[in-house]
């Protein structure tokens, strides 16, 4: 705009200056080339001045004008008019959401220049590419997009979202960590990030990301707990295999120390808990870990936890097989229990006794766990063929479940 204005400004300071210098006298112009001459009055000159200025203007913009037109009837020939590109990109971008990934592409790919805002139809084109194997087309489209987007953002986003279904997880976070040193906190970037160490059980990557997730609201909070519980159990899961190679008598406190350090809501969260209690048996300390699964239990039912203290070798077995009695006054129908107590009877070495609690659970609810505890126990008592029925059976149970 302001360049116009000084144009503007200085071609009637020409005119001006041109009309004084005109006003003064007559005067006249001689142009002499080789032999010959040419004369005429000043004011023949500024008008075939004015008349030359006019006709090349016409000349460029006639010429303008036909490299339009021409430009405007290829296209139009070879895609259609601007409206039926748009219409084309608009049902390829159905095809897309469809899953029809070649016709996605064609029309999308033909159309890519006739849109106002072409970057959702590049990155529809690219992913499309990329379902149909065709890696090295979507890298170009990609690039292309690079040259038309305003910002890298959502190019990059999707290039890291191909390496990840590809499961190339490195790859992808080579992509998005440089993004996120440059634009922190950005919701988009951090939930991918966040699946990627998923899915590469980078827990501790996952932690020190989990603060600038909470702040950039990433997930909801039930997302958020459930995330915070995983890592939870993780952590704990890590440290009862790395506590195995400390003397028996570290390993207690070191739990200890790591049990204390999560919050409130953590240490009644059964999950939780099942994994303290674990990592507790794993390192031998299974009377501590009876004491924590007791207490839990007594406040929140938790399957998994229930399933756990039937396999702790605590030297007072009686204490738990009353506990165990005591709950299944209350769930005499509890599929998970009766197996707990099955397994209590098994180290009491009352086989019957187990045999009847194990089939009482198969009854109640038929599982692989509960077979292959019979076909143990049948196998123990040297009944070869109840045994491999039960095994049978439990593999029966393992292919239902697949």
């Amino acid at each position: 705009m302001r360049r116009r204005l000084i144009k503007a400004i200085l071609f009637l300071l020409f005119i001006a200056v041109l009309f004084f210098l005109l006003w003064r006298g007559d005067g006249y112009l001689l142009i002499a080339y080789g032999t010959k001459t040419i004369e005429m009055t000043l004011w023949v000159a500024a008008f075939a001045l004015v008349i030359l200025y006019l006709l090349v203007w016409s000349v460029r913009k006639l010429l303008l004008g036909g490299a339009e037109m021409a430009r405007r009837f290829r296209e139009m020939f070879l895609f259609g008019s601007v409206e039926r590109a748009q219409k084309r990109a608009a049902t390829g971008m159905v095809d897309y959401l469809t899953g029809d990934w070649l016709e996605a592409r064609k029309k999308l790919v033909r159309t890519l220049d006739k849109v106002e805002y072409p970057l959702a139809n590049y990155i529809a084109a690219a992913r499309s590419s990329f379902e149909m194997g065709d890696e090295a087309e979507a890298d170009n489209i990609l690039d292309k997009a690079l040259t038309i987007a305003h910002s890298e953002l959502p190019v990059a986003l999707t290039r890291a979202r191909l390496h990840v279904q590809a499961a190339r997880y490195e790859k992808a976070i080579e992509i998005l960590k440089p993004i996120d040193i440059k634009m922190p906190r950005q919701a988009a970037v951090l939930d991918l990030m966040h699946h990627v160490y998923i899915a590469q059980k980078n827990w501790r990557a996952l932690e020190d990301m989990f603060p600038a997730m909470r702040k950039a609201k990433v997930l909801s909070n039930v997302e958020f707990t459930a995330l915070e519980v995983m890592l939870a159990c993780e952590k704990m899961k890590a440290l009862g295999e790395q506590s195995k190679s400390l003397l028996i008598a570290e390993r207690l406190p070191a739990l200890q120390v790591q049990w204390k350090s999560y919050s409130r809501s953590l240490q009644k969260t059964p999950a939780v808990v099942t994994a303290y209690a674990q990592a507790l048996a794993e390192n031998y300390h299974d009377q501590e870990a009876e004491v924590v699964a007791r207490r839990a239990l007594s406040s929140n039912w938790y399957e998994p936890l229930v399933s756990l203290y039937g396999r702790l070798q605590v030297k007072e077995i009686h204490g738990q097989i009353r506990t165990v009695e005591g709950w299944l006054k209350g769930r005499p129908q509890d599929a998970a229990l009766l197996i707990t107590m099955g397994r209590l009877m098994l180290r009491n070495q009352q086989w019957e006794l187990a045999r009847e609690y194990f089939q009482r659970s198969l009854n109640q609810q038929p599982t692989m766990e509960a077979t292959l505890e019979l076909a143990r126990l049948m196998e123990k008592l040297g009944d070869h063929k109840k045994s491999a029925d039960y095994y049978q059976q439990s593999l029966l149970l393992a292919g239902h479940n697949k």
